[in-house]
């Protein structure tokens, strides 16, 4: 497999009155081709800002700085907003969390749609429309003809996904960024959402970053994982690894959170819960930033700089425990 994207350094940081809200903090990864990889994490984390600090659509008051962000080995950190403008919507597309505010209510789904496509490719609309009622076919909307017609407020949040899902697709981009896809649906529409996710992904043959709290939806979707914490990454490596030997104890803290099987041992098993809450992102930290909630913290964990450390397995994560200490401390507390 070849790196579709490889993303070195990134921050991304807002001045506000009250100092400097780091939100993204020297943040390092890739992404294979024909790969799912998971950034999971809970809200304030920074997920969402990674993506779109890759996707250059942060709001003027942020400031992203990377040491490198390459796409297809091309470098694109210091691309004209014209020449990035033409790499999204057709190469890299994103789907974003809420479709009913990122549809525009004036336009027909048909205009939307057609619109990506003319604008990257150009040609008649003729053609736009074919390809249009093509892929919401592909997506499972029933009568595409018809619904081309619809506004967004016509269609159902399910529908409205599938819109969303069919739009990213347009232009047969290389690189998909699906930033909480399945947010406001039930669970049974989530399920269908995410399963048509991973068959186009397999189809089409691309590259998906998938953003998510729902570590169920990481288990069944991602290849490879990304946990962060107060806009750093803290654990990173093959998503069998991350639940079966997760090393930084935040991760270990997400995990004892999930219900297990309602086997007879578990019945009347209290659910785990992670202490604490996140620190301030304004002004500089030191140490690690999971220190005031951590069951295993010293003193250490608030100065040192902490390093990444690599497991025997090939994960890395984000703390001065040994790999042993750390799983010796996760076992204890869930057996």
């Amino acid at each position: 497999m070849t790196r579709m994207l490889e993303v070195e350094q990134l921050n991304v940081r807002f001045s506000l009155a009250n100092g400097v809200l780091h939100a993204v903090r020297d943040v390092s990864f890739h992404v294979e081709s024909n790969e799912i990889l998971g950034i999971v994490g809970e809200s304030g984390c920074g997920k969402s800002m990674t993506a779109l600090a890759i996707m250059d659509l942060l709001s003027r008051r942020a400031k992203r700085q990377v040491s490198s962000l390459k796409f297809c080995e091309q470098e694109i950190a210091h691309l004209s907003f014209r020449k990035m403008s033409k790499l999204r919507g057709d190469r890299m597309a994103m789907i974003f969390q809420e479709p009913m505010t990122s549809l525009n209510p004036v336009y027909s789904i048909g205009d939307q749609l057609e619109e990506v496509y003319l604008r990257h490719r150009g040609g008649a609309r003729a053609e736009a429309r074919r390809r249009a009622v093509s892929l919401l076919d592909k997506v499972g909307i029933p009568a595409p003809e018809q619904r081309l017609r619809q506004y967004p407020h016509q269609l159902s949040g399910g529908l409205r996904q599938r819109v969303m899902i069919a739009m990213a697709l347009m232009c047969e981009p290389d690189l998909i960024i699906a930033d909480e896809p399945t947010t406001a649906l039930d669970v049974t529409i989530q399920a269908q959402v995410l399963a048509l996710l991973k068959q186009l992904q397999r189809e089409f043959g691309m590259a998906v970053i998938l953003i998510t709290h729902d570590l169920g939806v990481v288990a069944r979707m991602a290849d490879r994982v990304l946990v962060m914490y107060a806009g750093e990454i803290v654990e990173s490596g093959p998503t069998h690894e991350i639940f079966d030997n997760p090393c930084h104890p935040y991760t270990q803290g997400l995990l004892r959170c999930l219900p297990r099987t309602l086997d007879s041992k578990e019945i009347g098993v209290r659910l785990g819960t992670i202490p604490g809450v996140v620190p301030s992102l304004i002004g500089e930290t030191r140490g690690c930033a999971f220190a005031n909630r951590c069951p295993h913290a010293f003193d250490a964990c608030e100065q040192a700089t902490i390093q990444n450390a690599v497991s025997e397995a090939g994960h890395n994560y984000r703390c001065v425990l040994s790999v042993d200490q750390s799983l010796m401390h996760f076992r204890e507390t869930v057996e």
